[in-house]
């Protein structure tokens, strides 16, 4: 029953993450449905993605069908990715290229191929995707998690109009044995994205299970000091099997120099519990090079406040004086 329940509660995460599409696309040149045409060995529960109860060694086709309801053919370009996780903490199944985790023996990219990377849709009808699927000859633990991408041919689109893409996800299991999700972490660096300056944090889901629903509270100090300089609480993370990512924390100000402590506390929806501590320094010249670049404003101080402060004071006695010493002189003209 536990087992279930934390498969139903998987594949609401997959649901949630809406990721797995298969609803008509409303734009210029985009109009255009897709869908999963389900085999036998399909989770009878699910019905909008693939998730499928597979054995060592197994070689299966999988179809997906593409519906073009305009008056215009289409042409649409697929591919096959391994469910990643970005810097937002979220589950992205449309990474071409990433750093693969240690942890990944087995990624789903693959173990399966597409028949026609490339095809035209007539007008006002639909057409089937053939993908051939390969499961390794050795058994694995857990679940092999990625998608299917489905295009509009970038060279027939306008150059106004946009792009919209439909991922249908794929997930691969053997067994409904329970994996325990294990979490490792690795180094603090700085960066910047969109002109604003932030920090980094290497986080590693290094089973192959989805964590979902996570919250992460995170905080950073300078070294020693219990003074918060960042504080940041998320919810409903959620991290790939077997991905190592940069969680990324906008930053606010322009960096300083010197030596830092980043902390953050993890809690997933089963109630399993991860905490990291990490020591970092950030460099003058690297914090230099950024903050050229950055729109963020530097933070003040209390000195920078006081000199702020003893600055308008000088100027409002300058003033004063002036006022009093031209009344006094207007004061001895009209006596005499």
């Amino acid at each position: 029953m536990i087992q279930k329940i934390r498969k139903l509660i998987m594949l609401t995460t997959l649901i949630i993450s809406g990721l797995a599409f298969g609803q008509t696309t409303l734009a210029d040149g985009n109009d255009y449905l897709v869908r999963a045409v389900l085999p036998e060995n399909q989770n009878p529960d699910v019905s909008n993605f693939f998730d499928l109860t597979v054995s060592p060694g197994q070689k299966q086709t999988l179809q997906v069908m593409i519906a073009n309801p305009t008056d215009s053919p289409q042409k649409f370009k697929m591919y096959i990715n391994t469910a990643t996780t970005n810097q937002n903490g979220i589950v992205d199944y449309t990474q071409l290229d990433f750093e693969r985790d240690e942890s990944m023996k087995v990624s789903l990219k693959d173990c399966i191929t597409i028949a026609e990377p490339q095809i035209e849709v007539p007008a006002n009808s639909e057409k089937e995707i053939t993908m051939e699927l390969t499961v390794p000859a050795e058994a694995f633990e857990g679940i092999l998690l990625g998608g299917i991408t489905i295009e509009p041919d970038l060279d027939q689109a306008d150059g106004g109009s946009s792009i919209f893409t439909r991922t249908i996800a794929i997930q691969l299991s053997e067994t409904e044995n329970e994996i325990a999700p294990e979490m490792d972490a690795g180094e603090v660096t700085i960066a910047q994205d969109n002109l604003h300056n932030n920090v980094r944090f290497e986080l590693r889901n290094v089973t192959p299970t989805l964590i979902s629903k996570v919250k992460a509270t995170t905080n950073i100090t300078k070294k020693g000091s219990d003074k918060p300089i960042l504080e940041q609480e998320r919810e409903q993370l959620s991290f790939a099997p077997n991905s190592k990512f940069n969680l990324m924390s906008e930053w606010n100000q322009q960096f300083q120099a010197g030596e830092y402590t980043y902390s953050i506390q993890l809690t997933d929806e089963a109630g399993h519990e991860w905490s990291f501590i990490k020591d970092f320094v950030i460099e003058a010249d690297a914090a230099s090079k950024l903050n050229k670049t950055s729109v963020d404003e530097a933070s003040s101080s209390w000195k920078d406040y006081a000199i702020h402060l003893i600055a308008s004071a000088l100027a409002l006695i300058i003033i004063g004086v002036w006022i009093y010493r031209n009344k006094k002189k207007q004061t001895k003209a009209e006596a005499n």
